[in-house]
Protein backbone atom coordinates (compact mmCIF):
# COMPACT_ATOMS: atom_id res chain seq x y z
CA UNK A 1 0.00 0.00 0.00
CA UNK A 2 1.60 3.56 -0.97
CA UNK A 3 2.05 5.89 1.03
CA UNK A 4 -0.28 8.29 -0.71
CA UNK A 5 -3.05 5.47 -0.42
CA UNK A 6 -1.98 5.50 3.70
CA UNK A 7 -2.59 9.07 3.97
CA UNK A 8 -5.92 9.33 2.52
CA UNK A 9 -7.24 6.06 4.82
CA UNK A 10 -6.10 7.97 7.62
CA UNK A 11 -7.97 11.17 6.91
CA UNK A 12 -11.00 9.12 5.97
CA UNK A 13 -10.67 7.13 9.36
CA UNK A 14 -10.46 10.77 10.86
CA UNK A 15 -13.69 12.33 9.61
CA UNK A 16 -15.69 9.09 10.30
CA UNK A 17 -14.51 9.13 13.91
CA UNK A 18 -15.45 13.64 13.92
CA UNK A 19 -18.72 12.52 12.13
CA UNK A 20 -19.97 9.72 13.97
CA UNK A 21 -18.16 9.85 16.98
CA UNK A 22 -20.35 8.60 20.08
CA UNK A 23 -23.29 10.28 21.55
CA UNK A 24 -23.42 12.29 24.31
CA UNK A 25 -24.43 10.32 27.89
CA UNK A 26 -28.06 11.00 28.73
CA UNK A 27 -29.06 12.14 25.24
CA UNK A 28 -31.12 10.20 22.12
CA UNK A 29 -29.72 8.81 19.05
CA UNK A 30 -31.68 11.35 17.27
CA UNK A 31 -30.43 14.01 18.71
CA UNK A 32 -27.17 13.05 18.75
CA UNK A 33 -27.63 12.41 15.44
CA UNK A 34 -28.52 16.15 14.74
CA UNK A 35 -25.10 17.08 16.78
CA UNK A 36 -23.64 15.58 14.48
CA UNK A 37 -25.09 17.15 11.35
CA UNK A 38 -24.48 20.56 13.24
CA UNK A 39 -20.95 19.65 13.54
CA UNK A 40 -20.34 18.32 10.26
CA UNK A 41 -21.93 21.46 8.78
CA UNK A 42 -19.61 24.07 11.15
CA UNK A 43 -16.07 21.55 10.79
CA UNK A 44 -16.12 21.79 6.97
CA UNK A 45 -17.07 24.09 4.66
CA UNK A 46 -18.24 23.68 0.98
CA UNK A 47 -14.86 22.87 -0.80
CA UNK A 48 -13.74 20.48 2.39
CA UNK A 49 -16.85 18.80 1.73
CA UNK A 50 -16.61 18.42 -1.76
CA UNK A 51 -12.86 16.89 -1.40
CA UNK A 52 -14.13 14.73 2.15
CA UNK A 53 -17.13 13.73 0.26
CA UNK A 54 -15.04 11.99 -2.40
CA UNK A 55 -12.70 10.06 -0.44
CA UNK A 56 -15.53 8.80 1.31
CA UNK A 57 -17.16 7.59 -2.16
CA UNK A 58 -13.94 6.46 -2.97
CA UNK A 59 -13.44 4.29 0.20
CA UNK A 60 -17.06 3.33 0.29
CA UNK A 61 -16.56 1.48 -3.36
CA UNK A 62 -13.72 -0.56 -2.11
CA UNK A 63 -16.11 -1.87 0.50
CA UNK A 64 -20.24 -1.02 0.77
CA UNK A 65 -20.67 -2.84 4.25
CA UNK A 66 -18.60 -0.38 6.16
CA UNK A 67 -21.61 1.32 7.91
CA UNK A 68 -19.39 4.36 9.74
CA UNK A 69 -18.36 5.40 6.42
CA UNK A 70 -21.73 5.51 4.98
CA UNK A 71 -22.82 6.61 8.05
CA UNK A 72 -20.34 9.32 7.77
CA UNK A 73 -21.36 10.22 4.23
CA UNK A 74 -25.02 10.43 4.48
CA UNK A 75 -24.35 12.65 7.91
CA UNK A 76 -21.93 15.04 5.41
CA UNK A 77 -24.34 14.71 2.85
CA UNK A 78 -27.64 16.06 4.49
CA UNK A 79 -25.26 18.86 5.96
CA UNK A 80 -23.82 19.96 2.34
CA UNK A 81 -27.12 18.18 0.08
CA UNK A 82 -24.35 19.21 -3.40
CA UNK A 83 -22.50 16.18 -1.93
CA UNK A 84 -24.89 13.72 -2.67
CA UNK A 85 -26.36 14.97 -5.85
CA UNK A 86 -23.12 15.19 -7.50
CA UNK A 87 -22.57 11.32 -7.12
CA UNK A 88 -26.60 10.38 -7.92
CA UNK A 89 -26.54 9.42 -4.29
CA UNK A 90 -30.11 8.31 -3.40
CA UNK A 91 -30.92 9.46 1.05
CA UNK A 92 -33.81 7.46 1.16
CA UNK A 93 -31.89 4.34 -0.22
CA UNK A 94 -28.76 4.71 1.24
CA UNK A 95 -30.06 5.55 4.73
CA UNK A 96 -32.59 2.38 5.05
CA UNK A 97 -29.60 0.78 3.80
CA UNK A 98 -27.62 2.14 6.30
CA UNK A 99 -30.33 1.54 9.14
CA UNK A 100 -30.50 -2.24 8.15
CA UNK A 101 -26.77 -2.61 8.69
CA UNK A 102 -26.79 -0.96 11.80
CA UNK A 103 -29.59 -2.82 13.03
CA UNK A 104 -27.93 -5.69 12.25
CA UNK A 105 -24.69 -5.08 14.05
CA UNK A 106 -27.15 -4.63 17.25
CA UNK A 107 -26.94 -0.63 17.22
CA UNK A 108 -30.82 -0.14 17.82
CA UNK A 109 -30.58 3.18 19.15
CA UNK A 110 -28.36 4.46 16.13
CA UNK A 111 -30.62 3.04 13.64
CA UNK A 112 -33.80 4.38 15.36
CA UNK A 113 -32.23 7.78 15.48
CA UNK A 114 -31.36 7.41 11.97
CA UNK A 115 -34.68 6.33 10.94
CA UNK A 116 -36.46 9.00 12.64
CA UNK A 117 -34.17 11.66 10.93
CA UNK A 118 -34.95 10.26 7.79
CA UNK A 119 -38.69 10.45 8.36
CA UNK A 120 -38.08 14.50 9.46
CA UNK A 121 -35.67 14.74 6.40
CA UNK A 122 -38.07 12.46 3.83
CA UNK A 123 -42.12 13.19 5.12
CA UNK A 124 -43.34 12.12 2.11
CA UNK A 125 -41.50 9.11 1.14
CA UNK A 126 -43.42 6.05 2.34
CA UNK A 127 -41.16 3.62 2.55
CA UNK A 128 -38.91 5.57 4.87
CA UNK A 129 -42.15 5.68 7.11
CA UNK A 130 -43.22 2.23 6.83
CA UNK A 131 -39.28 1.34 7.59
CA UNK A 132 -39.69 3.14 10.92
CA UNK A 133 -43.16 1.98 12.04
CA UNK A 134 -42.28 -1.96 11.37
CA UNK A 135 -38.65 -1.23 13.50
CA UNK A 136 -40.79 0.41 16.40
CA UNK A 137 -43.08 -2.36 15.87
CA UNK A 138 -40.44 -5.80 16.26
CA UNK A 139 -39.11 -3.23 19.16
CA UNK A 140 -42.40 -3.76 20.91
CA UNK A 141 -43.44 0.26 20.44
CA UNK A 142 -47.05 -0.63 19.84
CA UNK A 143 -48.49 2.49 21.58
CA UNK A 144 -45.43 4.97 20.45
CA UNK A 145 -46.39 3.37 16.71
CA UNK A 146 -49.90 3.67 17.51
CA UNK A 147 -49.50 7.37 18.31
CA UNK A 148 -47.26 8.47 15.46
CA UNK A 149 -49.66 6.82 13.26
CA UNK A 150 -52.49 8.79 14.45
CA UNK A 151 -50.26 11.69 14.27
CA UNK A 152 -49.60 11.64 10.74
CA UNK A 153 -53.54 10.37 9.94
CA UNK A 154 -54.26 14.26 11.30
CA UNK A 155 -51.09 15.75 9.17
CA UNK A 156 -52.73 14.29 6.60
CA UNK A 157 -56.33 15.26 7.32
CA UNK A 158 -55.51 19.06 7.73
CA UNK A 159 -53.62 19.03 4.14
CA UNK A 160 -56.36 17.25 2.60
CA UNK A 161 -54.86 14.04 1.75
CA UNK A 162 -57.79 12.00 2.97
CA UNK A 163 -56.19 8.92 0.94
CA UNK A 164 -53.11 8.78 2.89
CA UNK A 165 -55.02 9.68 6.51
CA UNK A 166 -56.48 6.86 5.49
CA UNK A 167 -53.36 4.44 5.28
CA UNK A 168 -51.94 5.49 8.19
CA UNK A 169 -55.33 5.09 10.08
CA UNK A 170 -55.18 1.61 8.50
CA UNK A 171 -51.75 0.80 9.39
CA UNK A 172 -53.28 1.75 13.53
CA UNK A 173 -55.63 -1.01 13.13
CA UNK A 174 -53.00 -3.87 11.97
CA UNK A 175 -51.06 -2.86 15.48
CA UNK A 176 -54.00 -2.94 17.01
CA UNK A 177 -57.85 -3.98 16.23
CA UNK A 178 -59.42 -3.17 19.27
CA UNK A 179 -59.68 0.45 18.00
CA UNK A 180 -62.79 0.71 17.06
CA UNK A 181 -62.51 4.93 17.33
CA UNK A 182 -59.91 4.48 14.33
CA UNK A 183 -62.28 2.02 12.30
CA UNK A 184 -64.85 4.63 12.60
CA UNK A 185 -62.52 7.58 11.67
CA UNK A 186 -61.95 5.55 8.53
CA UNK A 187 -65.31 4.83 7.51
CA UNK A 188 -65.33 9.15 7.93
CA UNK A 189 -62.44 9.73 5.96
CA UNK A 190 -64.27 7.37 2.90
CA UNK A 191 -67.49 9.55 2.79
CA UNK A 192 -65.91 12.52 3.06
CA UNK A 193 -63.17 11.18 0.65
CA UNK A 194 -66.43 10.44 -1.68
CA UNK A 195 -68.74 13.40 -1.03
CA UNK A 196 -64.88 14.98 -1.84
CA UNK A 197 -64.77 13.45 -5.17
CA UNK A 198 -68.43 14.13 -5.92
CA UNK A 199 -68.17 17.93 -5.03
CA UNK A 200 -64.75 18.13 -7.47
CA UNK A 201 -66.59 16.38 -10.19
CA UNK A 202 -69.27 18.31 -9.86
CA UNK A 203 -67.04 21.43 -9.57
CA UNK A 204 -65.37 20.40 -12.58
CA UNK A 205 -68.04 19.59 -14.90
CA UNK A 206 -69.12 23.32 -13.68
CA UNK A 207 -65.76 24.96 -14.81
CA UNK A 208 -65.77 23.22 -18.04
CA UNK A 209 -69.16 24.44 -18.61
CA UNK A 210 -67.94 27.84 -17.56
CA UNK A 211 -64.68 27.03 -20.15
CA UNK A 212 -67.31 25.92 -22.98
CA UNK A 213 -69.27 28.97 -22.76
CA UNK A 214 -66.42 31.63 -22.35
CA UNK A 215 -64.77 30.13 -25.72
CA UNK A 216 -68.10 29.76 -27.58
CA UNK A 217 -68.52 33.75 -26.00
CA UNK A 218 -64.82 34.29 -27.01
CA UNK A 219 -65.68 32.66 -30.77
CA UNK A 220 -68.61 34.75 -31.15
CA UNK A 221 -67.10 37.83 -30.45
CA UNK A 222 -64.40 37.24 -32.86
CA UNK A 223 -66.71 36.51 -35.69
CA UNK A 224 -68.92 39.07 -34.75
CA UNK A 225 -65.91 41.47 -34.72
CA UNK A 226 -64.93 39.73 -38.11
CA UNK A 227 -68.34 40.50 -39.55
CA UNK A 228 -68.23 43.93 -38.29
CA UNK A 229 -65.39 44.56 -40.48
CA UNK A 230 -66.40 43.07 -43.57
CA UNK A 231 -69.66 44.88 -43.56
CA UNK A 232 -67.90 48.24 -42.95
CA UNK A 233 -65.67 47.58 -45.90
CA UNK A 234 -68.28 47.44 -48.49
CA UNK A 235 -68.54 50.06 -50.86
CA UNK A 236 -70.92 52.77 -49.62
CA UNK A 237 -74.14 53.78 -51.59
CA UNK A 238 -73.02 56.21 -53.88
CA UNK A 239 -75.90 58.28 -55.48
CA UNK A 240 -79.61 57.57 -55.09
CA UNK A 241 -80.71 56.07 -58.73
CA UNK A 242 -80.88 52.08 -59.34
CA UNK A 243 -77.63 51.39 -60.72
CA UNK A 244 -76.33 52.42 -57.04
CA UNK A 245 -79.12 50.96 -54.96
CA UNK A 246 -78.55 47.44 -56.90
CA UNK A 247 -74.79 47.87 -56.50
CA UNK A 248 -75.11 47.82 -52.73
CA UNK A 249 -77.77 45.40 -52.23
CA UNK A 250 -75.66 42.91 -54.37
CA UNK A 251 -72.67 43.53 -51.49
CA UNK A 252 -75.15 43.22 -48.77
CA UNK A 253 -76.87 39.66 -50.41
CA UNK A 254 -73.09 38.28 -51.12
CA UNK A 255 -72.42 39.23 -47.05
CA UNK A 256 -75.67 37.69 -45.56
CA UNK A 257 -75.32 34.67 -48.00
CA UNK A 258 -71.66 34.13 -46.61
CA UNK A 259 -72.06 34.41 -43.05
CA UNK A 260 -75.87 33.19 -42.43
CA UNK A 261 -76.27 34.80 -39.12
CA UNK A 262 -74.90 36.78 -36.48
CA UNK A 263 -75.56 39.05 -33.42
CA UNK A 264 -75.53 42.53 -35.76
CA UNK A 265 -77.13 41.13 -38.68
CA UNK A 266 -80.53 42.64 -37.96
CA UNK A 267 -79.52 46.32 -39.02
CA UNK A 268 -77.72 44.60 -42.11
CA UNK A 269 -81.36 42.90 -43.07
CA UNK A 270 -82.71 46.60 -42.36
CA UNK A 271 -80.77 48.62 -44.35
CA UNK A 272 -81.51 45.91 -46.94
CA UNK A 273 -85.11 46.12 -46.78
CA UNK A 274 -84.97 49.91 -47.00
CA UNK A 275 -83.08 49.65 -50.47
CA UNK A 276 -85.37 46.91 -51.84
CA UNK A 277 -87.99 49.21 -50.75
CA UNK A 278 -85.99 52.14 -52.60
CA UNK A 279 -86.08 50.13 -55.28
CA UNK A 280 -89.38 49.53 -55.69
CA UNK A 281 -89.89 53.09 -54.56
CA UNK A 282 -87.49 54.38 -57.55
CA UNK A 283 -89.17 52.01 -60.18
CA UNK A 284 -93.10 53.08 -59.30
CA UNK A 285 -91.65 57.02 -59.82
CA UNK A 286 -90.31 55.45 -63.61
CA UNK A 287 -93.18 54.00 -64.16
CA UNK A 288 -95.26 56.79 -63.27
CA UNK A 289 -92.52 59.18 -65.78
CA UNK A 290 -93.45 56.29 -68.37
CA UNK A 291 -96.43 56.82 -68.26
CA UNK A 292 -96.77 60.55 -68.35
CA UNK A 293 -93.76 60.84 -71.06
CA UNK A 294 -96.41 58.63 -73.38
CA UNK A 295 -99.37 60.23 -72.62
CA UNK A 296 -97.92 63.65 -73.39
CA UNK A 297 -96.96 61.98 -76.52
CA UNK A 298 -99.92 60.76 -77.08
CA UNK A 299 -101.33 64.52 -76.44
CA UNK A 300 -99.01 66.05 -78.95
CA UNK A 301 -99.48 63.78 -81.50
CA UNK A 302 -103.23 63.99 -81.03
CA UNK A 303 -102.88 68.14 -81.15
CA UNK A 304 -100.49 67.54 -84.14
CA UNK A 305 -102.94 65.33 -86.44
CA UNK A 306 -105.72 67.75 -85.27
CA UNK A 307 -103.33 70.07 -86.90
CA UNK A 308 -102.62 68.13 -89.88
CA UNK A 309 -106.45 67.82 -90.55
CA UNK A 310 -107.21 71.09 -90.17
CA UNK A 311 -104.13 72.53 -92.41
CA UNK A 312 -105.66 69.78 -95.27
CA UNK A 313 -109.11 71.80 -94.85
CA UNK A 314 -107.49 74.95 -95.25
CA UNK A 315 -105.51 73.75 -98.66
CA UNK A 316 -109.17 72.27 -99.92
CA UNK A 317 -110.22 75.77 -99.29
CA UNK A 318 -107.17 77.49 -100.98
CA UNK A 319 -105.88 79.31 -98.01
CA UNK A 320 -102.50 78.16 -98.18
CA UNK A 321 -101.35 80.78 -95.69
CA UNK A 322 -103.02 79.02 -93.21
CA UNK A 323 -102.48 75.50 -93.56
CA UNK A 324 -98.97 76.48 -94.06
CA UNK A 325 -98.92 77.37 -90.54
CA UNK A 326 -100.94 74.85 -89.37
CA UNK A 327 -98.31 72.39 -91.01
CA UNK A 328 -95.31 74.03 -89.07
CA UNK A 329 -97.67 73.79 -85.74
CA UNK A 330 -98.24 70.23 -86.06
CA UNK A 331 -94.56 69.27 -86.90
CA UNK A 332 -93.64 70.95 -83.36
CA UNK A 333 -96.20 69.96 -81.59
CA UNK A 334 -95.54 66.05 -83.04
CA UNK A 335 -92.79 63.64 -81.50
CA UNK A 336 -90.07 63.29 -83.10
CA UNK A 337 -91.03 60.04 -84.30
CA UNK A 338 -94.14 60.95 -85.69
CA UNK A 339 -94.53 58.51 -88.75
CA UNK A 340 -96.25 61.32 -90.61
CA UNK A 341 -93.76 63.88 -90.28
CA UNK A 342 -91.81 63.49 -93.82
CA UNK A 343 -95.17 63.80 -95.23
CA UNK A 344 -96.20 66.57 -93.86
CA UNK A 345 -92.79 68.19 -94.40
CA UNK A 346 -93.34 67.66 -98.07
CA UNK A 347 -96.65 69.16 -97.78
CA UNK A 348 -95.24 72.56 -96.61
CA UNK A 349 -92.17 72.34 -99.55
CA UNK A 350 -95.23 71.72 -101.83
CA UNK A 351 -97.69 74.87 -100.36
CA UNK A 352 -94.17 77.12 -100.38
CA UNK A 353 -93.52 76.56 -103.54
CA UNK A 354 -97.05 77.57 -104.64
CA UNK A 355 -96.75 80.41 -102.37
CA UNK A 356 -93.92 81.62 -104.24
CA UNK A 357 -94.92 80.93 -108.03
CA UNK A 358 -98.25 83.48 -106.58
CA UNK A 359 -95.75 85.96 -106.43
Amino acid sequence: MSPTTTEERQLVDEVVDVLTGPPVEGESAALSLKEQLQRAADEYDRRAAAMIGKALVDSLCEDPADARRLEALLILGLAHPSILERYQISLAAEGRRLCVLLENQGELDRARGLLELLALELPEDRQVQQDLSSFMRRSGEVDELVERCLRHAEENVNKGKLGEAISWLQEVLLHDQSRRDVARMIRDLRYKELADRKASRRRNRVILLLVVITSALTALGLREGKIRQEYASLPPLEGDDSAALDSRLESIDRLIASNRFWLGMFSVVDERSDLQQRMVELGAEEADQRRAEIELAYQRETKAESLRLKAIDSVAAGKLNVAHEQFTRALDCAPADWDRRKRIEANLQAIEKLLDERQ
